[in-house]
């Protein structure tokens, strides 16, 4: 899920591209990944996803109980059950089974509500992250300010790391 924000961070991130044909003017980079660390009310958002989690991780236990209570109620039974009563109970085991992994699969699957609820709680703070980046970008001048926590930046000299400024504008709520 974190990687998710990071990749929309850095697609917000970066400002626009020189053409192949104008010389390299000043450029900077941020991390955003330390910007998210750093960030004030990221644990106030951390918060509300991990009581979303939660509250999935209770209906997935109480879906995974019943899968097992049906599971000991057919073993105690077995042998008193026809073989058409066994097989029935063995259906609604597999379907409850079906339901619980696509349960998890829509919670914690790729693009599950989980991603989807966490890029919902950081969307707003994304959004406030880049008008900074902008407003310090065409006031310092800057033709491209990248991401470093993308790690495609090797080497650059800490004068051009903005990280703490778009990290004080965020927190102080000023841009």
């Amino acid at each position: 899920m974190r990687r998710h924000i990071v990749v929309i961070v850095t697609a917000l991130t970066v400002l626009g591209a020189l053409s192949m044909t104008s010389a390299a003017g000043d450029l900077a980079y941020i991390h955003s990944e330390r910007i998210r660390l750093e960030y004030d009310g990221a644990r106030d958002i951390d918060n509300q996803l991990q009581a979303s989690v939660n509250d999935w991780k209770v209906q997935a236990r109480e879906m995974e109980s019943g899968i097992q209570a049906l599971m000991m109620e057919l073993e105690s039974q077995r042998l008193l059950l026809s073989n058409e009563a066994s097989a029935e109970k063995q259906q609604a085991i597999q379907e409850r089974q079906l339901a619980y992994e696509s349960f998890l699969n829509e919670i914690w699957g790729m693009s599950g509500s989980a991603a989807r609820r966490e890029a919902e709680l950081w969307m707003p703070v994304i959004e406030r992250i880049n008008a900074i980046i902008q407003k310090i970008g065409s006031e310092g001048e800057y033709d491209m300010i990248f991401d470093a926590s993308m790690g495609s930046i090797v080497y650059a000299p800490p004068g051009i790391d903005l990280t703490q400024q778009v990290i004080d504008a965020l927190n102080g709520d000023t841009e």
